[in-house]
This record gives C-alpha cells, sequence and structure tokens, in this order.
C-alpha cells in the first residue's frame, strides 16, 4: 500500500514526473462518465488528490430518500472523504472500493468532529467526514441516504511513498531549543513535520498560540487500520492535504499524532514544546493539544507501544504546565454541540474527544484506556520528579542494645512513600522495617546498614543505601572479686563477658583506694596484686578501657583489710 516508483502514473496512459498539473483522463473530457479518474500530484509530497461533486459523477435516486453512484473507475486511491457546505443536517454515507478486481463491503465515512472553534476562521462553511484509509484501489462507489446536502463532494487521494519514508530512524529528532518540563520530563522522539515530507505551502497563515494548556484531549483518525510503518509518512501526509485543501482549515489538526508502532509525529505547525492552537476538539481547542492515534479504535485494540507513546508525549506535554494527568480542570466553552459557549465544564485532564463533543470519538476501544493512560501518563511526570532530594543519614553508634536512626533527608515529591529494610551484612532483617533499629546479640561484630526507599504509584521507586560505620561492639558485664592477705596484701580479681564475643580482651584500671594498677584482659580476666596497704575499708573500683568489639565498663566492691588503716577511706 501508498507505494509509488520515483516516476508516478497517475492513470491510465498518463504519466508524470517533476510537476505535474490538473490531469484530464485521456478518454473522458471531464474525469467521470466511462473514463478513469484522475488526480492532481504534487511532486514533493507525492500526493495526488481529485476533488469532485458527487452530482457531477452520476449520483442518482435509489429508492426512498437514497442516493448512488455508478462504479466509479479511478486512479490509484488510498484514501477518500466527502465534504458539504455546513449548516445541514449531514448525510449517512457509505463507500466501497475495489482491490485488485474485488470489492470491498460498504464502509460507512464517519462525520467528522475533530473540527476547528468558528472563531478561527477556518473552514467557513463546510463540513465533512473523516477521511477513510483504504487498501490501494481503483474504482470505489457512493451511497448516501437521508438527504443530499448542498456541494456533496468526493475527495480522493494518494500520496505515494517519498524515497525517505522507510529510512525514518528513531532519536533523529533533534531536542535543543525544545523547552523543557519544570520537573525534568524528558522530551519524547517526536518525528518532525519535514520529516514526514509536508509541504508548508499548503498552510494558510502563521500559527495561533493558546495562553495556556490546561488538557490534552485524545482522538483517532477513525481512517482505518493495516497500514505498515512505512505507510504512516504518507498517511499523514493525505491527512495535511483532506484537512487543508478539501476542508479549508490552515493545517493539519492535531497537535501531534501517535501510530500503531509507537511513533509520535509533530502535527500542527508552530513548535512542538509551544502551546500551539489545533483544529481539533470543537469548543475546546483554545486551551488545549490535541494528540491523534492514526486507525479505527472502535475495531481494534490500541497497542501497547501506542499507550505508551501516548503517555510520554502527553506527559511531556502537561508537566510543561505542572498539570495532573489524573486531574480535573475548569474550561469554558467556545461552543460544541455538547456545551454552548460561556459554559464552564469540568473535565478530566487528559479526555476523549466524546466528552466535549457528540461523537464516538477516540473509539471505544481507546476510550476505555483512558484511565490507565491517565496513571501511565501520570507515571511519566512523577518518575521525572521522583529523586532524592537530601540524602539521609544514620544516627547512633552500632553498639549492641543501642538505637539507630534514619534522619534528616528527604525525597521529592514529598508525597513519596518512605519505606525502610535495615541489613545485617548487606542481607535483609526479617521485619526490620522501622526508621529506627536497636542492635541485638546476633549483630554483634557484624556490618549494619539500611535500605531507605522513596515510592509512588507507578513509577519506579528510588532508593539510598547507607552503611553503619564500623562493626557492631557488644556491651560488657563486668564483675570484681577481692581477696584479702595477711601483710596488707589484697588481690582483686575482675571478669567481664560480652555478648557474641567469645573471649573479651583490652585492659582494665583497677584502684583500691589510693593505689591504682592497670592490667591487661585476656581471655575475660585480669588479676591485680596490691602490697602493703594499710588496714581499713576500701572502695575497689575497676574501668574497664574496653577491647576488640566490647565496649568500655565499669564494676565496684568493697574491701576490708585487717588492722587500723591510716589513709582516709573512700
Amino acid at each position: 500500500m501508498l507505494r509509488a516508483a520515483t516516476v508516478t502514473v497517475l492513470g491510465a496512459g498518463v504519466v508524470t514526473g517533476g510537476g505535474a498539473g490538473i490531469l484530464r483522463a485521456l478518454n473522458s473530457d471531464d474525469g467521470s462518465g466511462g473514463g478513469r479518474l484522475l488526480l492532481q500530484t504534487d511532486a514533493t509530497s507525492g500526493v495526488g488528490i481529485l476533488e469532485k461533486p458527487l452530482a457531477d459523477l452520476g449520483l442518482a435516486s435509489a429508492g426512498t430518500k437514497l442516493w448512488q453512484t455508478p462504479v466509479l473507475d479511478t486512479a490509484l486511491v488510498t484514501m477518500a472523504g466527502f465534504t458539504w457546505r455546513d449548516g445541514v443536517r449531514p448525510p449517512k454515507i457509505l463507500a466501497r472500493f475495489r482491490t485488485k478486481g474485488r470489492w470491498s463491503l460498504w464502509r460507512p465515512a464517519p462525520l467528522l468532529r475533530d473540527v476547528p472553534d468558528p472563531s478561527s476562521g477556518e473552514g467557513i462553511g463546510k463540513a465533512g467526514t473523516s477521511p477513510l484509509f483504504v487498501e490501494a484501489s481503483d474504482g470505489v462507489q457512493v451511497q448516501v441516504s437521508g438527504s443530499v446536502p448542498p456541494e456533496l463532494s468526493i475527495t480522493l487521494i494518494h500520496a505515494a511513498e517519498l524515497a525517505g519514508d522507510a529510512r525514518l530512524v528513531a532519536g533523529a529528532t533533534s531536542r535543543s531549543g525544545l523547552r523543557a518540563a519544570p520537573v525534568n520530563v524528558a522530551v519524547p522522539v517526536i518525528y518532525t513535520r519535514a520529516q514526514w515530507g509536508a509541504n508548508e505551502s499548503w498552510r494558510d497563515g502563521p500559527p495561533r498560540y493558546n495562553s495556556t494548556i490546561l488538557q490534552a484531549h485524545i482522538h483517532h483518525s477513525a481512517s482505518g487500520n493495516g497500514y505498515s510503518q512505512a505507510d504512516v509518512p504518507a498517511l499523514i501526509r493525505s491527512f495535511y492535504k483532506y484537512h487543508t485543501h478539501s476542508l479549508g482549515w490552515s493545517d493539519i489538526a492535531y497537535n501531534f499524532l501517535v501510530d500503531s508502532f509507537g511513533s509520535i509525529w509533530e502535527g500542527r505547525y508552530g513548535g512542538i514544546d509551544r502551546p500551539v492552537r489545533g483544529a481539533h476538539t470543537l469548543g475546546f481547542n483554545a486551551s488545549s493539544t490535541g494528540i491523534c492515534v492514526i486507525g479505527n479504535l472502535d475495531t481494534v485494540q490500541p497497542t501497547a507501544a501506542t499507550l505508551g507513546s501516548l503517555s510520554r508525549v502527553a506527559g511531556w506535554k502537561l508537566a510543561m504546565y505542572d498539570r495532573d494527568p489524573q486531574g480535573w480542570t475548569q474550561v469554558t466553552s467556545e461552543g460544541s454541540d455538547k456545551f454552548p459557549a460561556g459554559k464552564v465544564v469540568s473535565l478530566p485532564v487528559i479526555d476523549g474527544h466524546r466528552d466535549t463533543n457528540d461523537t464516538a470519538c477516540p473509539g471505544g476501544n481507546l476510550y476505555a484506556q483512558l484511565g490507565n493512560l491517565r496513571a501511565a501518563t501520570a507515571g511519566v511526570i512523577a518518575a521525572a520528579t521522583l529523586k532524592l532530594k537530601v540524602p539521609f543519614e544514620v544516627i547512633g553508634r552500632p553498639v549492641l542494645g543501642h538505637t539507630l536512626s534514619v534522619a534528616d533527608g528527604r525525597f521529592k515529591p514529598r508525597t513519596a512513600t518512605v519505606s525502610y529494610q535495615w541489613l545485617r551484612n548487606s542481607a535483609p532483617i526479617p521485619g526490620a522495617v522501622a526508621a529506627t533499629y536497636v542492635a541485638v546479640p546476633e549483630d554483634v561484630a557484624q556490618a549494619l546498614g539500611v535500605v531507605v526507599t522513596g515510592s509512588v504509584p507507578g513509577v519506579a521507586p528510588v532508593s539510598q543505601t547507607i552503611d553503619v560505620t564500623g562493626q557492631v561492639s557488644s556491651t560488657p558485664v563486668c564483675e570484681v572479686r577481692t581477696q584479702r592477705k595477711h601483710g596488707g596484701k589484697v588481690v582483686v580479681i575482675f571478669e567481664v563477658t560480652a555478648p557474641g564475643i567469645a573471649e573479651p580482651d583490652g585492659s582494665v584500671v583497677i584502684k583500691v583506694g589510693p593505689h591504682q594498677r592497670t592490667v591487661a584482659v585476656k581471655k575475660g580476666k585480669a588479676i591485680a596484686r596490691f602490697v602493703g596497704v594499710d588496714p581499713g575499708r576500701y572502695r575497689v573500683r575497676c574501668q574497664y578501657a574496653g577491647g576488640t568489639l566490647v565496649e568500655p565498663g565499669k564494676a565496684r566492691d568493697w574491701v576490708r583489710v585487717p588492722g587500723k588503716g591510716q589513709f582516709a577511706r573512700s
């Protein structure tokens, strides 16, 4: 589909090269009747188009309030649409197409409601259908019911594939100069107008800009499915031609388009990072951006790639204006077929076209996914927002029985949920999930740490791991015993135990009254011998300096030396 050689054959016996003008069938004086309907081509874009009143193509009564054309032979056609004078009751239009000698089923041409506001001056006096994407066809037949409005015309389009259409590569969009969102949401890869082959001469006048963006309106083109990835640029060129040539709009209607493969395309001219006013949502274009999914989402489900790209482009665009994708906003209608001008309407920040206009757009299957899309878009923004703003730290010493506390840090946003997981030798400690932790005997001589995690729904969490400095030391249990012997001799026996330490070491200062000795602790024991101690009752003080992974400690006792002492008792 949508294939053509460098030299494009537009009709039997007619070949165009660089600059074809209006072409006429060789066997027809008006492009109708027994001849083949031929298209006018634009050599730059490869888009051929023919717009013809159905009355000139043999539209005739076929029953009560029913009209039908004869079979119309055409040059290669891949898109068709219908237009008429606005202000009248729209007709119901069916069309069928001949491909490789076989006719399709009759297809309805949906009424186009992705339209500009009357105040924009675009397309005044014209109404139409959504364009129908068809497999490359060489014949068409049209059926009209209800009424035949004035100036009812058919538009036939074929966009030939350009040399670069199939060679587009992801990442080609330059991000330099693009306005970043305040929360640094990444700019998604967006193919530019130049990349899809926009002929800028088709535009009418400079772009218009909104003062802000309150919403993102989600649409579908309703044009059909089954296109290939290489077909997409030609499809967009066809939309562009239909919108500007047949409907008289100043540009393509949408700000962005997303295909079923997840590629994002720049729509209306004016800068993807600016609040360009589109022509997609009657009455609600003045404060929104419009994103169109290429295809008919009434008949197929949106692909995961499509939904992912919708969330990325909507997240980036809405974050510029600090909008909550899951929130609601108040919008004043400029006049739609659902809300009169001046009415203040409460709408979701991300809504479907049907929320503001009497339409089935964006298709039932896509509309059913809008809740998930809002959550995913919020996740895109939150992923850029969630960060460790102020690092946390652990307060306290790693000592048995002591409390360690996580303090002084902060995640952004402040609404992020903060959770904790304490570690022993890098392994999680079961149940240790509070901001504080009391060291237990199993921690002695081990390394502790804690993981502090910030999280918001739908976003990968952000974590900080804090290692507590040093291994956990034990708290000693000190005991002292004394022995007295004749001749003023005193023996002091000091013993220390510590949970988790088999044989504490270190040193201890032992005092008996005014006498003092420093003794090494070996295997949890130290002995000090004092001689020449005058008779009396003395306080025995043992000050343990601590040992390897054992905290300092102390013990006290009394000892009485027989006889009368000469030293003041302490």
